[in-house]
């Protein structure tokens, strides 16, 4: 058999009739309507002029070709080469001019459009709710936390390979560094600010910026308990103190937990901690944090405890800190506020302080507002460092955001830039909204690129019979049901007012 022979008797011709890619884009332009986002986008973006194309519908169609893969405003084309299945889209220019419009309106457009994303939130999460009973737990290692709603904020580096306004040099190249929030529960943005390339890390204001519109976002009813988390690039006075007044509303319930410094009175207080105070940690499966010694035996799932050797340790330093030989060094910091640390053993290569050298471990430390008082498994240091740990799921949400527009941003000019940054927002969201309303299994933990290939650029014929229109999917497509499926789902949500 030649292995060239699949193309023996092939022809190409341009002939053919009533085919489109990108069938499963329609899916994202349905929940983008069903959902009320684009008639709320189209309410918060109105103008006086008489205009051909509602802006509302062009932002929301930018959000659907960009959740599909458009990396620069020109790739928009996708949806108006598609004529046929999306009717008659915006061009590319209207779509420049759409962005440039939302950046003359500056910071009010941007909440206009923000708070047209959380109206649509709030119907988008009821329908998931009304799926499958709840919406997605919080996991902690093997536990999942129930009726908590998990903001993380971070922020990341965006490159810039060409001279933008306000973009600088960074730790990592030249750039903007916006900031992010984002929803662990679904996994979706919350919120998001285009920054000055210069800006840091720590920035106060910026983050307790990002932070209220994090909350704005939600719908009312999941603002009650919350758990806010954040590396220690962000930790400050005025980030905590902020926290720590959120958690003491009457009716509320908020815990944090937000990284730490490592300083000179953090390692006097280390180096006093006896030996049984510090506890085994645990990994993302609830088991002991462990490795294979160098003499282990040949069994590699033996019991013998001479084979395995305990890769990390956590416990408190509050006590020491409070009430050790010099006095409260606290002070300033909220009374509630508990300081943990974790020490592990540094992997080849690792940069470590010469107390960490001299020591043999590394450190990490955190504080948390948890009361001293909680019992069951959320009081036990082991799974309070893992509830720490998981901050590091935002790294995926951003990673996944840098594939759906974020990754790039297509102007010089920093107010379209800014508008860009929330549409693609949005089309990561109308992707977790896909995957929590209307996909099941794999497909609903699926990423961008999974969900492109398998559901979003699949081909389909388009037919017409009487005054309908039937898209039909080959049955061999092994996700033709799944899409079939959604879009049955899609259909079934309550239509927005």
């Amino acid at each position: 058999m030649k292995v060239t022979g699949w193309s023996q008797g092939l022809d190409v011709t341009a002939d053919g009739e009533g085919v489109v890619s990108h069938a499963g884009l329609a899916l994202l332009r349905r929940l983008a309507d069903q959902s009320g986002l684009t008639g709320g986008l189209s309410e918060a973006l109105a103008s006086p002029r008489l205009l051909i194309h509602d802006r509302g519908r062009v932002v929301a169609d930018l959000a659907c070709a960009i959740a599909d893969g458009s990396t620069a405003i020109s790739d928009f084309r996708v949806l108006a080469d598609q004529e046929e299945l999306f009717g008659q889209v915006a061009s590319v220019p209207t779509t420049w001019r759409t962005l440039s419009e939302v950046a003359r309106g500056g910071s009010e457009a941007l909440e206009r459009i923000s708070a047209a994303v959380a109206q649509a939130r709030c119907r988008a999460w009821a329908a998931g709710t009304a799926r499958h009973g709840a919406l997605p737990g919080v996991r902690i290692a093997e536990k999942v936390l129930e009726g908590v709603t998990c903001i993380r904020l971070d922020a990341t580096v965006t490159p810039a390979h060409s001279d933008k306004e306000w973009a600088e040099p960074n730790f990592k190249g030249f750039g903007h560094p916006p900031l992010l929030s984002y929803c662990d529960n679904t996994g979706e943005p919350l919120a998001g600010m285009m920054r000055r390339g210069g800006a840091g890390s720590n920035t106060v204001a910026d983050h307790l910026t990002v932070l209220e519109e994090a909350i704005a976002a939600l719908p009312p009813a999941y603002r009650r308990r919350l758990m806010v988390t954040c590396d220690g690039a962000g930790a400050s006075h005025g980030l905590i103190a902020r926290l720590d007044g959120l958690a003491t509303r009457p009716g509320y319930q908020l815990t944090y937990s937000v990284g730490w410094d490592l300083g000179a009175r953090e390692r006097e207080a280390i180096s006093r901690l006896p030996e049984d105070s510090w506890q085994v940690a645990i990994d993302h499966r609830g088991q002991v944090r462990q490795r294979r010694a160098k003499n282990a035996c040949p069994e590699l799932r033996c019991a013998h405890e001479r084979c395995w050797i305990e890769q990390a340790h956590v416990t408190e330093l509050t006590g020491l800190l409070r009430e050790g030989p010099g006095g409260d060094q606290l002070t300033g910091w909220p009374a509630s506020m508990r300081v943990f640390v974790r020490r592990e053993r540094p992997h080849p290569g690792a940069q470590l302080t010469l107390f960490e050298a001299e020591d043999g471990w590394r450190y990490s430390l955190w504080v948390t507002n948890l009361p001293t008082s909680l019992r069951g498994w959320r009081a036990n240091p082991a799974y309070i460092d893992a509830a720490h740990r998981v901050h590091a799921r935002v790294e995926d949400g951003i990673r996944t955001g840098k594939d759906c527009g974020i990754g790039h941003f297509p102007s010089h000019d920093f107010g379209i830039n800014s508008a860009w940054l929330a549409t693609a927002l949005i089309g990561a969201t109308l992707l977790a909204w896909l995957r929590l309303t209307a996909l099941d299994g794999e497909l609903a933990r699926a990423e961008p690129k999974t969900l492109r290939y398998k559901i979003l650029h699949t081909a389909a014929r388009l037919t017409h019979s009487g005054r309908r229109r039937h898209l039909k999917i080959s049955r061999t497509w092994p996700w033709a049901r799944a899409i079939a499926t959604a879009w049955t789902r899609l259909n079934a949500l309550p239509q927005a007012p």
